[in-house]
């Protein structure tokens, strides 16, 4: 049986919004680009598959970040996904660190984009820009997978409500164990 809200429906504000997406689990990607002979860098969630044929991955960046404007420009990105033991790095690429500082982290190399690929990712996937949307504060970047490096083996490094996180794999039906410590490293 459907029920009906206690109280008449608000608009949705910025700052609830903020709070109900910090549940939202994601996996932790590195966005790199190459402009004017400088790299670019950036952690970032907001990532995900947009279709297989032909190959398509879309990610969402902050036209305030540096490495927005070298996307925009350069029109390449490649979305280096990380394993968790590479928490450090999301760190380095969140802002402790600027510029070509950051990339001191990690081993680096270059695909057909030009774009900066993580040897130790769980995967990187160089792409080209093939459209935009400007949405509010972002930049959408759908960006056609030219070249794709197969890196370590590894559970994805997760972020939610603030935190990093690992996978656990559990059996269908079976309860989270007791006391397990998902978001400590």
């Amino acid at each position: 049986m459907e029920q009906k809200p206690a109280a008449a429906s608000q608009p949705v504000d910025a700052g609830q919004f903020k709070i109900g997406m910090r549940t939202l689990a994601g996996a932790v990607n590195i966005i790199t680009s190459m402009h004017a002979g400088h790299r670019h860098g950036m952690t970032a969630t907001a990532v995900c598959s947009a279709t297989a044929e032909p190959p398509t991955v879309l990610v969402c960046i902050n036209k305030l970040a540096a490495t927005h404007n070298a996307v925009a420009k350069s029109k390449v990105f490649c979305v280096n996904v990380l394993r968790a033991e590479d928490w450090h790095l999301s760190t380095a690429f969140s802002g402790a660190q600027g510029g070509d500082t950051r990339f001191k982290n990690g081993n680096w190399t270059r695909l057909a984009t030009g774009a900066p690929v993580l040897i130790d990712a769980l995967v990187s996937f160089d792409c080209r820009v093939v459209k935009t949307l400007t949405h509010g504060s972002h930049t959408v970047f759908l960006g056609q997978v030219e070249q794709m490096l197969i890196g370590q083996k590894g559970k994805p490094l997760l972020y939610s409500e603030g935190q990093y996180a690992k996978l656990a794999s559990l059996t269908l039906g079976e309860p989270l164990p007791e006391g397990l410590d998902y978001w400590g490293f």
